[in-house]
């Protein structure tokens, strides 16, 4: 059985987000520790069914290989011995950053929830099953921190339309007046708006609703 937690194993364009996606954690002081990435078929039927034969021993609801099968995801946790997935808001701050990259975080599924689960589908557009039928998902766009600093953005509008992860927090903070901006606008980088929405789910600013 084929199950591995190198990141070597992964598709090539996979990699290299992932090992941004671990710097820029890193940088906001989420220590993630990458548990899996490459499982075979073999071990794929084995997770399986070891989740049908223990109650709450479930981590997969596919008896054949998807996304991990293929090298386009990971599944994470803290890297803290003892509390490694007992920190909810832990897997969100980590999905605020990984989203913004460009992957899919399992805890936003609503048939099966899975919060330590990443992965590269074209922001949805490709399912396990499309996989398994031969149809590859294309390259992943690297991300590319600077380039995107450089992007400003002036308004509510703005930032709903280009991030929307980030919209529900800067609505927060216009509401209340802790975002204000200047003459010409908010003047805010997505790097910027990535930290506000991570303090935001961390209840920095609870009580800061309109």
């Amino acid at each position: 059985m084929l199950n591995s937690r190198s990141l070597a194993d992964l598709r090539p364009d996979v990699r290299n987000n992932v090992e941004t996606l671990l710097e820029l954690c890193k940088a906001q002081g989420l220590n993630v520790l990458v548990t899996q990435t490459l499982r075979d078929d073999e071990y794929q039927a084995y997770l399986y069914e070891q989740g049908r034969s223990r109650p709450g021993a479930i981590v997969t609801n596919s008896r054949t290989t998807t996304f991990h099968g293929k090298g386009l995801a990971v599944d994470f946790c803290r890297n803290s011995k003892g509390h490694e997935y007992d920190d909810a808001g832990f897997f969100r701050n980590v999905a605020v950053i990984a989203k913004a990259i460009g992957f899919s975080w399992g805890g936003d599924w609503t048939s099966f929830r899975d919060c330590p689960h990443l992965q590269w589908d074209d922001r949805g557009r490709y399912t396990a099953a499309m996989l398994r039928a031969g149809k590859a998902a294309p390259a992943m766009p690297k991300y590319e921190e600077e380039d995107m600093a450089e992007k400003r953005y002036q308004t509510r509008e703005e930032i709903a339309r280009a991030l929307p992860w980030a919209a529900a927090t800067a609505d927060k903070l216009l509401g209340c007046g802790a975002l204000t901006g200047n003459g010409a606008g908010l003047d805010l980088s997505e790097d910027m708006l990535r930290v506000l929405v991570i303090n935001d789910r961390a209840g920095a600013y609870n009580g800061k609703e309109n």
